[in-house]
């Protein structure tokens, strides 16, 4: 399985609220969703995981739009893009400018006509594809990896998240934790990074993004391993955990990588 089968979007936009409507949009079509707040943060974004689609403000602080919008055509000239505007002044620019765009749209967002510019460029939604036999299907359910070798660690949040309506997958090692992800593609991979034996946490990380690059994976460690932690993020971790933490913190950083409760999922 290949990471087409899991597209990716990149949001790009200095509006919290914006963002927001476009994660959870995409996300319940089944794209997984990538965010940016300014233009260089969107072209590190776009070069590391390679979406299929970008939603690109045209007023982004940081290179702007434009500036934007020339550094990722230089990474693959055919991507389609949609830029969206606070004022559709701002978009007459792609015209005069004579760039090539998937579509243009002002703000507030329509996003059924976002989805239909994107589908018309062939950016299919896969919840749209897996559901076509039967249109009343609601998402799947988020699924979490949980890597850990203390097995009360995994149980005491397999039965938090799984109350959440969240499916749980476990792992005691690095080598297990690397077959259930080729397996089970989840869709965040909470990693403890110093466990006893076998593979290592910074290894399994790395050897995760080998096999599945588009899988968010969040470190868990302690306070005196915080240097280590921050060479996983330089390795591809998206995140951090430094125990002990408490449940609501858990679910703040969750909500970052997992809208869990925008999928339906009571917060308990």
């Amino acid at each position: 399985m290949t990471s087409d089968s899991f597209p990716s979007i990149l949001c790009a936009d200095d509006d919290p609220d914006v963002l927001e409507l476009l994660k959870e949009h995409f996300t319940h079509q089944g794209f997984i969703v990538l965010t940016a707040t300014n233009g260089v943060e969107a072209c590190l974004q776009f070069k590391r995981w390679a979406p299929k689609a970008v939603i690109l403000d045209l007023l982004i602080p940081r290179l702007g739009g434009l500036g934007t919008l020339g550094r990722i055509r230089a990474f693959d000239p055919s991507i389609p893009i949609i830029f969206v505007s606070d004022t559709t002044d701002a978009l007459d620019l792609i015209t005069e400018a004579g760039l090539s765009a998937a579509g243009a749209f002002a703000k507030p967002l329509d996003m059924g006509k976002i989805s239909d510019a994107l589908a018309r460029a062939g950016v299919t939604a896969p919840g749209a594809l897996a559901g076509a036999g039967d249109e009343r299907r609601g998402p799947a359910p988020p699924r979490i990896l949980l890597v850990d070798d203390e097995k009360w660690f995994r149980e005491m949040l397999t039965e938090y998240l799984s109350g959440k309506g969240i499916e749980v997958l476990d792992a005691a090692s690095g080598e297990e934790a690397l077959v259930q992800v080729q397996a089970s593609r989840p869709h965040v991979v909470l990693l403890d990074l110093m466990m006893g034996g076998g593979m290592g946490g910074l290894e399994a990380l790395v050897a995760i993004k080998a096999v599945c690059p588009e899988t968010c994976v969040i470190m868990v460690t302690g306070l005196e391993d915080l240097d280590t932690a921050r060479q996983a993020l330089a390795a591809g971790a998206a995140d951090y955990l430094t125990k002990p933490f408490t449940l609501q913190f858990l679910d703040a950083v969750l909500d970052i990588y997992l809208p869990v409760e925008r999928m339906g999922v009571g917060t308990g």
